[in-house]
């Protein structure tokens, strides 16, 4: 009897270390999980050209800063498909690249592109109601949200150059502005880009290959369905609620049970398993289809190319047949590409593309890549070892530029 007693005590001990660190997260917003953490927090409103309203999170200054000081460097982080200002926190207060930057002395803008769901507003447009909400890909957070983003910064901090870190499709928005805004070149300070998607001709995630082929099929069945928002026929909103309902703080399943099927689901060697709570509570965030049909546009043309809307709406728009490619020649501002070896998205034969889009960009500072094997396209956001691999990489070069 005393042995099943202490065999019992002995799993229940194992039970309660194997919670996941983050698992409170869940049921707090990005805003008081930051003042959670000791971190000072504001929400700023900002209206593109095009009357989307986004929500873009500030933190100021780090813990360890009594006063906030005017010297302040401010960097702008801006996430991927699917992703949201939560990308950046995900790991805690001495991990996440956003709190991170704010401890060196950095004042932080976390971005939220147009249709995530901290960005989900328009001036005169309901998304849940109007289709038109739903007409932009990629191009127009481009072109709009992240040129109205940087001038708001600059205004607010009252300085005529900011940091810029993307992933994914962060980096994708960054070209597209630069190269069709090449004034805002001289805004930037130097530009980070982590798992650059710009050059796809290499694409080797089995399902994103699968799928890339029959992109204007999906277009044609999300234009009959009237289903525009990614990903189509289901809810963003009801996925993050059965991800909180399944491996939240008061869940149906332990937290320990939910961390071991979706890592064996994900089979990521260098997940943090700690953030899978948070993780689905938050992502995915919301986005407009034509941003996923964008991207198999561009993998099956191998070449960085605004959107094609079928020959007569191209002529139209710009007065070809088929979508002019994007000049990258015009993208002058200091880039550090930052990549994985085991980036399915963006990697060697794969890196391959890397090395394209590093000989095509006309101003590349530096090319990184990750020292581990098994780094791949998502561990840029929630890698148990991010903070030495590439977090205090960045810090380091943003650091260079700040004179």
């Amino acid at each position: 009897m005393n042995r099943w007693m202490c065999f019992w005590c002995f799993l229940i001990a194992i039970f309660q270390i194997s919670k996941a660190k983050y698992a409170d997260d869940v049921d707090l917003n990005i805003t008081e999980i930051t003042k959670k953490y000791g971190f000072p927090v504001e929400t700023h409103e900002i209206e593109t050209e095009d009357g989307y309203l986004l929500d873009v999170y500030r933190i100021p200054f780090g813990r360890f800063s009594r006063t906030r000081r005017t010297n302040r460097y401010p960097v702008i982080l801006n996430h991927g498909l699917l992703g949201s200002a939560e990308n950046f926190i995900l790991m805690g207060q001495n991990k996440s690249l956003a709190y991170m930057l704010a401890d060196y002395g950095f004042d932080v803008w976390l971005c939220n592109a147009r249709g995530s769901w901290h960005s989900r507003k328009h001036r005169t447009l309901h998304p849940d109601k109007d289709a038109e909400y739903w007409q932009f890909t990629w191009h127009e957070i481009g072109i709009y949200d992240l040129p109205a983003t940087i001038d708001y910064v600059l205004n607010v901090t009252n300085t005529n150059k900011v940091h810029f870190v993307g992933h994914s499709q962060g980096t994708t928005t960054f070209f597209v502005m630069c190269s069709e805004k090449p004034e805002y070149n001289e805004k930037i300070k130097v530009m980070v880009a982590m798992a650059p998607s710009a050059i796809l001709g290499h694409l080797k995630e089995p399902f994103l290959r699968m799928l890339v082929p029959f992109h204007p099929f999906l277009e044609r069945l999300s234009d009959d369905l009237k289903e525009y928002e990614l990903l189509p026929f289901v809810s963003n909103r009801g996925i993050r609620s059965l991800g909180k309902a399944l491996c939240g703080k008061n869940s149906l399943l332990s937290s320990s049970t939910c961390r071991f099927v979706v890592s064996m689901v994900l089979q990521d060697e260098e997940m943090d398993k700690d953030v899978i709570p948070l993780l689905l509570s938050t992502v995915p965030a919301g986005a407009s289809v034509k941003q996923g049909l964008h991207y198999a546009q561009i993998a099956v043309a191998g070449t960085f190319r605004k959107y094609d809307w079928g020959p007569k709406e191209n002529m139209r728009r710009y007065n070809s047949r088929t979508p002019p490619e994007y000049n990258i020649k015009h993208i002058t501002a200091p880039i550090a590409i930052f990549y994985g070896e085991a980036d399915d998205n963006v990697a060697k034969e794969v890196t391959f593309d890397v090395e394209i889009l590093a000989k095509l960009l006309p101003n590349v500072v530096e090319v990184y890549k990750v020292p581990s094997k098994t780094w791949t396209h998502m561990d840029f956001l929630w890698a148990k070892n991010i903070d030495e691999l590439v977090n205090n990489k960045i810090i380091e070069e943003l650091k260079k530029y700040n004179k």
